[in-house]
């Protein structure tokens, strides 16, 4: 009985050492009792940041870190780059970390699952012309090896929502500029007035111009990790998504609603960006292009609304339909279709005069008329 025992004991040991090393679990401070009894860090719901941050540094060779169900508050920027979450340079060492909520299903009506929340003190004590980032990684590149092309860290970040408290300072959500690669997936990143607004028809708050929910990574040169944007949510910014010269990116299930740019495709990208089932809905712009690049969009759904229900853009209102900043110089495929009374798109034009000239274009309604039945 003493040995039948000690090896039943051996083996829980033994993958708690393991867990302990490469597997992270953290509670929230409003977590369940039980739960909090399973973590290795448990927040106290101020200043959380700070216990994510010692998470991260602990995981030396890469791994996970599990946040419990509950609420984390972000209090302070107080790393490099003006961020609160921060991948650190780790002695040049490559790895990757993985932050992930444990409980998948969360929607506007019945939150549940991890969710991180700035403060609005936090908020308050930004500096308005000042950039600050929620998560981010270290911007050095090591000097040797392969790896000197690109950054040390890569993330991905799976199910949790992330909440400003307004858009009306430089925020970005998930600036992942400075990681070598970055898979998301079912990560809503909204203000707090978000889903009253949205849901309730009240005119958004007028978000501030780089208030901005995900930045891409600015390469896809690290050939076993991942690359894509898995149905994240974003809602209420000033950009919603803005990729800046990555190649390879796909983006499946994404939507955007109620900011001013939904998509910011910032290019200097000879490689495709590839986009499926993704939706704009109610943003005052359809997706803007800058410099150059591919882009290859099929199912993209567009709802327009009247410009009581869109924000204002701080800029001017101007062009609402997708528009590029040098006509010609992205190309690809579009099909889309259109929802709604099409505020700012009465003559049923996708695009700008000029832009869009190098793209196929198709109207999915207009096409499926044309099919026999």
């Amino acid at each position: 009985m003493f040995l039948a025992a000690i090896c039943c004991i051996l083996p829980v040991q033994a993958a708690q050492r393991t867990r302990s090393i490469r597997h992270i679990v953290v509670a929230a401070a409003n977590s369940p009792k039980e739960d909090k009894h399973l973590a290795d860090f448990v927040c106290t719901g101020k200043n959380d940041e700070r216990t994510i941050n010692k998470a991260i540094a602990s995981l030396k060779y890469g791994g996970k870190i599990q946040l419990l169900d509950g609420d984390y508050y972000i209090d302070a920027f107080e790393q490099e780059g003006n961020s609160a979450i921060y991948f650190g340079y780790n002695e040049g060492r490559g790895r990757t970390i993985t932050i992930e909520g444990t409980t998948e299903n969360k929607s506007y009506n019945t939150q549940y699952g991890a969710s991180f929340h700035v403060t609005e003190a936090a908020m308050n004590a930004m500096d308005d012309n000042t950039t600050y980032r929620v998560f981010y990684g270290d911007s050095k590149k090591p000097a040797e090896g392969y790896y000197r092309y690109t950054f040390v860290n890569c993330a991905n970040f799976e199910n949790f929502l992330l909440f400003f408290h307004n858009a009306k300072k430089k925020l970005v959500g998930l600036d992942c500029s400075c990681f070598g690669n970055t898979y998301i997936s079912l990560v809503g990143i909204y203000t707090e007035k978000h889903f009253a607004e949205r849901y309730l028809h009240q005119k958004p708050e007028n978000p501030v111009e780089g208030c901005i929910g995900v930045i891409s990574p600015r390469r896809s040169n690290d050939d076993t990790s991942r690359l894509a944007f898995d149905t994240i949510c974003i809602g209420g910014l000033y950009i919603g998504i803005k990729t800046i010269g990555v190649d390879h990116l796909i983006m499946t299930n994404c939507s955007v609603a109620r900011c001013v740019v939904g998509y910011w495709f910032q290019g200097k990208s000879f490689k495709t960006l590839t986009m499926i089932n993704c939706a704009d809905e109610g943003n005052t712009h359809l997706p803007r292009f800058t410099s150059f690049g591919q882009l290859t969009c099929i199912d993209f759904n567009i709802e327009r609304f009247n410009a009581e229900y869109i924000p204002e853009d701080p800029t001017g209102n101007t062009e609402h339909r997708c528009w590029e900043e040098t006509p010609g110089e992205w190309h690809g495929f579009i099909s889309y279709t259109l929802q709604g009374n099409a505020y700012g798109l009465d003559d049923g034009k996708l695009w700008a005069d000029g832009s869009g000239r190098n793209f196929v274009t198709v109207d999915l309604k207009k096409e499926a008329s044309s099919w026999p039945l």
